[in-house]
């Protein structure tokens, strides 16, 4: 079976194809400091730190265990982001390879918090 069998003989689907073939590998990030924006606005609305980047946002878009940007959204009458599908509208920064692991990046994110003063971030 190949991707003519599922449909994909456009040159749209090919050319993503061949994008993703042509890629080189990227490692995993681990540990993080990231800032979630609202796509349209470019509003800052968290900065966090976390150990393990990938599972820290799975807390906070995972709608199983309850999103906490989608609580955040839905508490806010301030905002027109739609809550039931938050991560459609907002996008992600981070910087990692932080020295001095939890210290390194609290400092970092503390920082961060002071100069951007992200919507959701209590002080």
């Amino acid at each position: 079976m190949g991707l003519d069998d599922f449909g994909a003989a456009s040159t749209e689907v090919r050319d993503y194809v061949e994008a993703f073939k042509s890629k080189d590998t990227e490692p995993h990030i681990w540990s993080a400091v990231y800032g979630i924006y609202d796509s349209r606005s470019g509003d800052c609305l968290y900065i966090g730190e976390a150990k393990w980047l990938i599972s820290r946002l799975n807390d906070h878009y995972n709608t199983r265990t309850g999103s906490q940007i989608k609580a955040f959204v839905e508490s806010d009458d301030e905002v027109d982001i739609d809550a039931s599908n938050v991560w459609v509208r907002t996008e992600i920064k981070y910087v990692s390879g932080i020295e001095g692991g939890q210290k390194g990046r609290k400092r970092i994110e503390s920082t961060l918090i002071q100069e951007l003063d992200p919507r959701y971030n209590t002080r």
